[in-house]
């Protein structure tokens, strides 16, 4: 079950690294003091959510490679996937909340921004068709109680 003819797999990860290291170098726009409690909130939701979400996918002993769905055994909807359908990706988008608090400066949000539209355009949205073909009504179902990102 491929994603999308036209699309070039490009691993959610690399794209992490990618709006990170835009963060960094975009020039610094409303620049803020940064805030060690606040970097280590978002950036401990992170990993606690990134932490649950592959946890949840072992357990059920299904694929966490969105690149092979056909390959997936169960539908994970338990733990951490009834309040998103996203987890792993949310995990990421905490991360360069904190990333982005650590820089202090309000110009890293287009980063955060580019990440999450990216990842829903040419990841999730694929991902969720392949979801709908294997898996039919339960996955509609899913996607009905629980939303895409929070």
């Amino acid at each position: 079950m491929s994603l999308n003819k036209c699309h070039i797999p490009v691993p959610p990860p690399l794209i992490f690294v990618f709006c990170a290291l835009l963060m960094k170098f975009l020039p610094p726009v409303l620049q803020f003091p940064s805030s060690l409690w606040l970097v280590i909130v978002f950036g401990g939701m992170g990993c606690v959510i990134g932490a649950a979400s592959v946890l949840q996918f072992l357990l059920t002993k299904t694929t966490l490679n969105p690149f092979q769905l056909e390959t997936a055994s169960q539908l994970v909807t338990g733990g951490i996937y009834r309040l998103s359908r996203n987890p792993m990706y949310l995990s990421l988008v905490f991360i360069l909340l904190a990333w982005m608090v650590y820089l202090g400066s309000l110009s890293a949000l287009f980063g955060v921004g580019l990440f999450i539209w990216y990842v829903t355009k040419f990841q999730i949205k694929p991902e969720e068709e392949g979801l709908k073909r294997l898996f039919g009504a339960e996955f509609t179902d899913y996607c009905q109680r629980t939303r895409r990102w929070l």
